[in-house]
C-alpha cells in the first residue's frame, strides 16, 4: 500500500514535470507574461491619460483666467478714455475761460482807473468833510492801480473799498473838531448831517455856518440853531440817545 502511493506521487511529479517542459505550457506562461505586459501598459497609459487630463483642465483654467484679466483691463482702459474725456473737455472749458480772464483783465484797468477818477471828482464837488482824509485815500487806491506787482482782484478791491466807505459816509450823522475854514489857529466843532448838510459851530457857539454848495461858501446860520446844534452833536458823539434832528438846508427859489 505504501509502495504504490509512493509510487502514485513520482508518477504526478513525473507528469508535472513532463507538463511544464512540454511546448503547450510554454505558450501558456508566454501568454501570462504578455498579458502582464499588456496590463502594467494599459496601467501606464491610463496614468498618462490622467496626467495628460489634468494638464488639460489646468490648460482651461489658465486661459479662462487670462480671459478675465483681458476684459477687466478693457474695462479699466474703457474707464480712463472716458476719463480722459472728461479732463480733455474741462481743460478745454479752462482754456476759455482764460482766454475770457484775460479779456476782462485788459478792460478792468481801464475801468478801475475810470473809477478812482470819478471818486476823486465826487469828492471834489461834495461837502468839504475829512477832505484832506477822502482825497489821500483816492490818491492810495490810484498808486495801488500804478502798481503792476499788485494783482487785478486785489486793485479792483481796494476801488469798491474806497466806494463803500464814501456811500457809509451818507448815513447818519457825525461830529469832529477841526480848524475854522476862515481863521487859522481856531477850532471849532463840525457836525455832518448825512450828505446833506455840513455845519460848524465855535466853542464859545457864538458862531454857527453851513455849507453852501451852490456858492461853495459858508452861510452864517442864527443863535437859534446852536441849541439843535449842540444836541445833534451830543447824539454824533454818543452822549445822547438817538433822537430826530433837524439838519439846516437851503431851500431854492
Amino acid at each position: 500500500m505504501l509502495k504504490s502511493s509512493i509510487a502514485k506521487r513520482l508518477w504526478l511529479a513525473g507528469a508535472v514535470g513532463a507538463m511544464l517542459s512540454s511546448p503547450a505550457f510554454a505558450q501558456l506562461d508566454s501568454a501570462l507574461n504578455t498579458a502582464k505586459s499588456s496590463t502594467a501598459a494599459s496601467a501606464a497609459s491610463q496614468q498618462t491619460v490622467e496626467n495628460l487630463d489634468e494638464q488639460a483642465d489646468s490648460a482651461i483654467r489658465e486661459y479662462r483666467a487670462v480671459l478675465q484679466q483681458k476684459d477687466n483691463i478693457e474695462l479699466f482702459v474703457a474707464q480712463q478714455e472716458i476719463f480722459k474725456a472728461s479732463q480733455d473737455s474741462e481743460i478745454a472749458s479752462l482754456r476759455r475761460q482764460l482766454g475770457t480772464v484775460e479779456q476782462i483783465k485788459q478792460g478792468m484797468s481801464p475801468m478801475m482807473l475810470k473809477m478812482a477818477v470819478a471818486l476823486e471828482d465826487s469828492v471834489n464837488s461834495d461837502l468839504p468833510f475829512n477832505k484832506s482824509e477822502r482825497l489821500a485815500r483816492v490818491e492810495s487806491v490810484k498808486a495801488v492801480l500804478a502798481n503792476p506787482d499788485i494783482s487785478p482782484a486785489e486793485q479792483y478791491r481796494k476801488v469798491l473799498n474806497a466806494y463803500k466807505i464814501e456811500v457809509s459816509y451818507g448815513l447818519g450823522i457825525d461830529s469832529y473838531e477841526g480848524s475854522h475854514p476862515t481863521k487859522a489857529g481856531n477850532v471849532v466843532n463840525f457836525i455832518r448831517f448825512g450828505r446833506t448838510a455840513l455845519v460848524y459851530v465855535t466853542k464859545d457857539e457864538t458862531e454857527i455856518a453851513r455849507y453852501n454848495l451852490d456858492t461853495n461858501s459858508w452861510d452864517v446860520l442864527s443863535g437859534a440853531d446852536a441849541i439843535e446844534m449842540r444836541q445833534a452833536t451830543r447824539i454824533a458823539k454818543g452822549e445822547a440817545a438817538p433822537d430826530i434832528v433837524y439838519a439846516p438846508v437851503s431851500v431854492g427859489n
